[in-house]
């Protein structure tokens, strides 16, 4: 398997101008973190007095419900925008232009308004419509109506990066548009994008943390401000240890897409196996 480069091979000036610059950026790095160290200690945010009341069980409980509230968001915005996403993907690569050109302005208008604002929309707009709901579907619909469009114009690549001969030999076979799209065509756009999909999910999980203007729904940014609320000193403690909970699920998350990624190359280079025709038995000779 052959590798394609964008770029010559460095040489030898090139190869010490970028051991210099990776030196010069280490440098500013260490320099930057040493100030902020200093800054922090100066000020006694590194103090214990100030970490003390994470010794409390019940502290951590809080962080906890507020950390498994933004999963539980994003694991029902990302179940409805999945669902979403793969109706609007069936729309936009619909041969009814009606629907086609339908499916395409909701995606992008939908994937091109800021979260925020669909979150401001969904819990001001709507329950002067009669729509009374808790803070916690309000932030789920406003996940869904911004990740569902974003979704659908992902399975609608993937779909179309098939080789048409596999739609072709479906409809050949008897399936209508609908059976192929959805027994053939949509399970492989949906493992060919599967990484892409996850790094929607990471997109997705940060934006529950948008909750925060809500005020009612208590979840990890709320939870680290109440505490920082009542323990005045502990302000900046509280919010690094939410920031470490983002990290870790979205760290793990980035890893999961990484995985299906490495999946998806490994099994793109398998090459398949050469069919040959059988050789035709020898005919006898007659006598």
């Amino acid at each position: 398997m052959s590798t394609i480069s964008l770029f010559d091979p460095a040489g030898p000036r090139a190869k010490r101008r970028h051991l210099l610059l990776e030196i010069l950026t280490a440098l500013i790095v260490i320099a930057g973190a040493y100030l902020v160290f200093r800054v922090l200690y100066d000020k006694g945010e590194l103090s214990a007095a100030a970490w003390a009341p994470f010794a409390e069980p019940g502290l951590w409980a809080l962080l906890g419900q507020g950390l498994w509230n933004n999963i539980a968001a994003a694991a029902v915005g990302m179940v409805l925008s999945m669902i979403t996403g793969c109706l609007l993907a069936f729309g936009l690569v619909s041969t009814h232009a009606p629907l086609r050109r339908t499916c395409r302005v909701y995606t992008d208008v939908f994937s091109s308004i800021p979260l925020l604002l669909l979150l401001y929309f969904t819990s001001l707009v709507l329950p002067n419509y009669g729509l009374k709901l808790g803070d916690f579907w309000f932030l789920v619909i406003a996940l869904t109506l911004y990740s569902g469009a974003v979704i659908g114009d992902l399975l609608r690549s993937g779909i179309l990066a098939l080789p048409p001969g596999q739609a072709e030999a479906s409809l050949a076979l008897g399936f209508s548009h609908v059976g192929t799209l959805r027994l053939v065509l949509l399970p492989q756009a949906l493992r060919s994008m599967s990484p892409a999909l996850v790094s929607q999910l990471i997109i997705l999980f940060k934006g529950t943390a948008l909750a925060f203007v809500l005020g009612g729904y208590m979840e990890l940014l709320r939870s680290a401000t109440v505490i920082g609320q009542y323990y005045t000193r502990s302000l900046l403690q509280a919010q690094f240890v939410a920031a470490l909970g983002f990290l870790v699920v979205n760290i793990a998350l980035g890893a999961l897409a990484v995985a299906l990624e490495r999946r998806q190359n490994r099994l793109a280079a398998q090459e398949p196996l050469p069919v040959t025709a059988a050789e035709p038995a020898p005919v006898p000779a007659h006598r």
